[in-house]
This record gives structure tokens, sequence and C-alpha cells, in this order.
């Protein structure tokens, strides 16, 4: 298992919610790219909904072209 940094690369604003660029999560995952895989992007969508109380899904920017995936350990 490996600690992940998922971090917004761009300024979106949609659907009455704001995301800005370096706002940030942490995720533990067996995955290569949380991003990538259903079950995964799904807790990390719930991350940022309970930190930010932002729906990156509802937004349309739960995908890599919004989100960059940094490994830590």
């Amino acid at each position: 298992m490996a600690l992940f940094r998922i971090i917004v690369t761009r300024r979106k604003n949609t659907a009455g919610m704001l995301i800005e660029p370096g706002m940030s999560v942490q995720i533990a995952s067996f995955v290569n790219n949380p991003v990538t895989n259903i079950q995964e992007c799904k807790k990390v969508n719930q991350l940022f909904i309970n930190n930010f109380g932002v729906d990156l899904d509802k937004m349309g920017a739960l995908n890599c072209s919004c989100l960059r995936v940094e490994k830590i350990g």
C-alpha cells in the first residue's frame, strides 16, 4: 500500500463550487493511480467533500486533467 497526494492543478468554478490549484488530499491505496480507478476515485471525491465541501464529480473535475497524483511513500 502506498500513500498518495491528490492535488488540484486548475481553477474551476462550476455548480456553485470552487476549486483552486494547490488544494490537496492524501489517500492510501494499492493502485498506482487512485484517480483512474473507479472505487478509489469515489474515495478521493469523498475526501474532497469532507475537507473542502466540493464535489469534484458534480464539477466534472474528477479526472487527470484537473488533478495530479504524487506518490508520497
